[in-house]
């Protein structure tokens, strides 16, 4: 189902259904990000549902925490994003161990540097600011921003994953989009990932 007008990315709040049929094939990602076969085969066959609450903490700072919620029961990561742009440490049951960071931007600040070292190249930045609804409609951030960004990296498994958050038209249809790049430490594996959520009321 398409989001409704009245969701923007001020708001993720609510439920997220991920549309296989539209995505990026999962299973080639998750190898580099070194899942093990099995876990991937089960990712493989179940689909997934984000539950979103976003909110405001007293000091202004947006967060946003999500639980995956597999069918058959699957238990997911828990994603907590507090939108600072601040170095967080992050340990889940599929990811391992990574370092990261979370802020608010607009698709003219792609370039902003993160407090981690990442590399972007101009296929990268191609990618990750395309196609993407960009009225004003969409503005959310404290500042008018239309995107969340995030950023991890995890030294131990050799991989960065940098993705944006915002909606865009797919099939004349608004949906909730993560624009991901996935390489592995050595830029010798890279993967550009569209994952395309539809609204679950």
């Amino acid at each position: 189902m398409a989001a409704p007008a009245e969701v923007t990315i001020k708001d993720l709040s609510g439920k997220w259904v991920m549309d296989k049929n539209i995505s990026t094939p999962a299973d080639p990602v998750l190898s580099t990000q070194g899942v093990n076969w099995g876990l991937r085969k089960t990712i493989g066959m179940i689909t997934l549902t984000l539950d979103v609450k976003q909110t405001v903490e007293a000091d202004g700072v947006t967060f946003i925490k999500i639980d995956q919620i597999g069918t058959g029961g699957f238990k997911g990561t828990t994603e907590e994003r507090r939108l600072d742009c601040k170095l967080k440490e992050h340990v889940d049951s599929v990811f391992g161990t990574v370092n990261g960071c979370t802020r608010w931007i607009n698709l003219d600040q792609i370039n902003d540097p993160f407090p981690i070292e990442y590399q972007n190249t101009p296929e990268d930045i191609k990618f990750l600011t395309e196609d993407w609804i960009e009225d004003d409609c969409e503005k959310g951030g404290p500042n008018g921003e239309k995107h969340i960004d995030s950023f991890v990296r995890n030294e131990k498994r050799a991989w960065t994953a940098r993705q944006i958050w915002g909606f865009s038209m797919i099939e004349n249809e608004r949906h909730y989009v993560r624009r991901v790049v996935v390489k592995t430490l050595n830029g010798k594996t890279v993967h550009h990932v569209k994952l395309v959520y539809n609204w679950k009321p």
